[in-house]
């Protein structure tokens, strides 16, 4: 007789992790992996550096101010409020 399957979904995932994770940590340890996921991280970072550049080139172009602009505005905006809403001079 064949042995009965179960439905139990814990007893399914640590069955299953049982098999699974001693070759996972073989594989995560190996200098393969190790180098895989250095260059990974490099392509990920120089891609993101390379459309944040792209980016603000065109903002430039078009002469948009860059998000560092528009937030010292935002908190400039903001003093001159809250000066207002005291009853202060705005000057």
């Amino acid at each position: 007789m064949p042995p009965r399957l179960t439905t139990d979904w814990t007893k399914i995932f640590f069955a299953i992790e049982g098999r699974l994770s001693p070759r996972l940590e073989r594989m995560t340890r190996s200098n393969a992996f190790l180098d895989a996921v250095a260059v990974a991280n490099g392509m990920s970072r120089l891609t993101s550096r390379t459309v944040r550049d792209v980016g603000s080139g065109v903002r430039e172009r078009l002469g948009l101010p860059s998000s560092r602009q528009v937030q010292r505005l935002q908190r400039s905006v903001d003093v001159l409020a809250a000066r207002l809403s005291a009853g202060g001079d705005a000057s």
